[in-house]
C-alpha cells in the first residue's frame, strides 16, 4: 500500500462506500434466501410449524467455505420426524473452493445456491440423490465439507441464474420433501 493510495482512501471514503456496498450486497442475497426459504416451506407444509421464525446468518470468515449467507428453518411441523434429531432446511449460498465439491471445471470460487436437510437420515439422502440423478434434474448433488449431508445446488453466476436455480430446486423439494417426512 502506498501513501497516496491510503491518501485517496481517506479523502474519497472509499472504506466507508466499499462497507455500504457489503452491507446492500448482503441484503440483497438475504431477501432472496428469504424469497427460497419461503417458497421452500410452502412446498411441503406438514415439516414445518408456522410460528417457527428462520435463523439467518453471514459469515464472511473462510473458516466454513470462503465466505457464506444461509437461513435454517427448523422442521418443526406435524409431519416432521420425531426422534429427538432436530431437522433443519438450509438454505443458502456458500462461496467455496472448487475442489471442496470435487467441481475442476469452476475457476474462482463456486458460488453455490442450494439447499440440505441437517441431520437428515443420511440413507434419505442417498434415495434423494439416487431419484434426482435417475430423473435427471439439473442440479448437482454433493457431500458437505462442514456436516454428512447432501447438498443440492447449481453454480450461480447472476441473478438470472439464482431466479432458475430457485424455481428448480422448489420443484425438487416439492417432490423429495416429503421423503424427510415420518414414515
Amino acid at each position: 500500500m502506498t501513501d497516496d493510495f491510503l491518501s485517496k482512501g481517506l479523502e474519497n471514503d472509499r472504506y466507508l462506500k466499499a462497507l455500504r456496498l457489503i452491507e446492500q450486497f448482503e441484503d440483497e442475497i438475504e431477501a432472496r434466501l428469504r424469497e427460497f426459504d419461503q417458497q421452500m416451506v410452502d412446498q411441503q407444509p406438514g415439516l414445518f410449524d408456522a410460528s417457527t421464525d428462520p435463523d439467518i446468518r453471514t459469515n464472511r470468515t473462510p473458516s466454513s467455505g470462503l465466505a457464506h449467507t444461509r437461513i435454517n428453518h427448523s422442521l418443526y411441523g406435524p409431519l416432521a420426524p420425531d426422534d429427538g434429531k432436530t431437522r433443519k432446511l438450509n438454505v443458502h449460498l456458500y462461496w467455496m473452493p472448487p475442489e471442496e465439491y470435487a467441481r475442476t471445471d469452476i475457476d474462482g470460487a463456486l458460488r453455490a445456491f442450494g439447499y440440505k436437510i441437517k441431520n437428515a437420515d443420511p440413507g434419505t439422502d442417498d434415495r434423494v440423490v439416487e431419484q434426482t440423478q435417475k430423473e435427471d434434474w439439473s442440479i448437482e448433488t454433493s457431500g458437505n465439507p462442514f456436516d454428512s449431508n447432501t447438498v443440492f445446488y447449481r453454480h450461480v453466476s447472476s441473478v438470472a441464474d439464482i431466479e432458475t436455480t430457485m424455481e428448480i430446486l422448489v420443484d425438487h423439494f416439492a417432490e423429495f420433501g416429503d421423503e424427510y417426512a415420518t414414515n
